[in-house]
């Protein structure tokens, strides 16, 4: 398949991506892709991709399965546009599925077309049930957004020009099971944590807190995973100080961890959960799931013109039974047990690889200069991703290009498993390649 895009000419004969509003300076790695099926994209020029990014994480379902394309078709035959005002029969049946599903008490669903639109959606309901409440606080290298809001609670943006515009959110720290404080043991860093977390709330601040978002599995900000003793003493933290707890599952949920929810993987238990990515089967698509306890939105809260878009709400309903119908979790379970151990194998091959993450197919490799130092090896992680992708397979890199040192391994749940041993395959020859371009050095 080729590009069908008539050239430009006369005052607009500029290079088409010259055209759109992207960083400065463009990135030159960056795939025109034109087509994509099940774990592969093809690029304009033809050339295939094994897929280990699901597209942003999102097609925790293949890309392309018939079942959600032929219930976007059929819903966008009957009726493509619906204002929020009015229900349709996809939307009420997406409401009780996701509900039939949710961790315990969480009974009441809100909608939206995505994550960062769905995160305001939960600060809304904080101010709404927590009157008089100012303060939201917010962990250090999470991430949960690109909204003017989102950008502000997440890990501090870099080269952020938007400021005079952000709300001001309460940033607590985290516990670092990696690179713990003051050569502490992972235990003690996250005992300590909590302490410090405690004392920010009840001293750091000059009023009550709303609510705490984090994510189970910090996603943008490195992969950070917490204890069990992290999230128990976060929920006990809440209960005590009536705080409301938002788990932030834009990238954990919907089978990525092995479990429904990286909520019932850890045992958190969440007052509201965020989703999105994974709902849709390729759509835009994200929501909340709340405690019915909670009181709803006054008149005009949260009412988006295209925030129920009947099109990806049907596609969304359509892709969360073929997650279930397909016993996708089990499978994202078994394929990351799988693709650990290959990753633990070659750690003994690779000093490059300080550290190999899960859990399910969220999998990622954190790449070192020195093991005992853990110094972040982070232009040779970009350069393990450019190599990779030249092999044909798109690995996913940590917050921006060149800027983290993870390789993240997320591709669609469903991936066949010869496609996952050769993409792993790849990563096996890149990190040599790599390896044996530091010793020239």
């Amino acid at each position: 398949m080729t590009s069908s895009v008539t050239p430009l000419t006369g005052r607009h004969a500029l290079g088409r991506e010259a055209l759109l509003h992207e960083p400065a300076g463009g990135d030159p790695d960056k795939l025109t892709l034109v087509r994509a099926l099940g774990s592969l994209v093809w690029d304009e020029h033809g050339r295939e991709y094994i897929d280990c990014t699901a597209q942003a994480w999102s097609n925790n379902l293949g890309a392309g399965d018939s079942r959600v394309i032929e219930a976007a078709i059929e819903q966008t035959r009957a009726i493509a546009h619906a204002r929020p005002t009015f229900h349709t029969p996809a939307l009420l049946e997406l409401a009780a599925l996701l509900v039939s599903i949710a961790p315990e008490g969480l009974n009441r669903v809100g909608f939206t077309l995505h994550g960062s639109m769905a995160v305001e959606m939960a600060l809304k309901l904080a101010m709404r049930n927590r009157p008089g409440a100012e303060h939201v606080a917010v962990l250090h290298d999470g991430y949960h957004g690109r909204s003017i809001t989102t950008m502000a609670a997440s890990w501090p943006h870099p080269d952020n020009g938007f400021g005079r515009l952000q709300p001001r959110f309460l940033r607590l720290p985290r516990p670092d099971l990696y690179r713990p404080r003051l050569a502490l043991t992972p235990e003690e860093d996250t005992e300590v944590t909590l302490a410090v977390v405690r004392d920010i709330l009840t001293k750091g601040t000059e009023g009550p807190v709303a609510a705490l978002i984090y994510e189970p599995i910090q996603g943008n900000g490195g992969h950070n995973e917490f204890s069990a003793r992290w999230h128990q003493g976060i929920r006990k933290l809440c209960d005590e100080l009536d705080i409301m707890l938002i788990i932030d599952e834009v990238q954990t949920g919907f089978g990525r961890t092995g479990r429904m929810w990286a909520s019932e993987y850890y045992g958190i238990d969440p007052d509201v959960l965020v989703f999105g990515k994974g709902v849709g089967g390729g759509f835009p698509l994200a929501g909340v799931l709340t405690k019915q306890e909670y009181a709803k939105f006054h008149a005009g809260d949260d009412q988006l013109t295209f925030g129920q878009f009947p099109v990806s709400v049907a596609a969304g309903l359509a892709a969360v039974q073929a997650i279930l119908d397909d016993d996708l979790s089990a499978v994202a379970a078994a394929h990351g047990r799988y693709a650990t151990e290959r990753l633990r194998e070659m750690q003994t091959r690779h000093p490059l690889i300080g550290e190999v993450r899960s859990p399910g197919l969220m999998v990622s490799i954190e790449l070192v200069r020195d093991r005992v130092t853990k110094e972040p090896a982070v232009t040779e992680a970009h350069e393990v991703f450019l190599r990779a992708q030249e092999k044909g397979v798109i690995f996913g890199e940590s917050r921006y290009a060149n800027l983290g040192s993870l390789i993240k391994i997320k591709p669609p749940l469903d991936i066949p498993r010869a496609l996952l041993s050769r993409a792993l395959d790849v990563l096996d020859e890149t990190l040599t390649e790599v390896e044996a371009g530091m010793g020239a050095r």
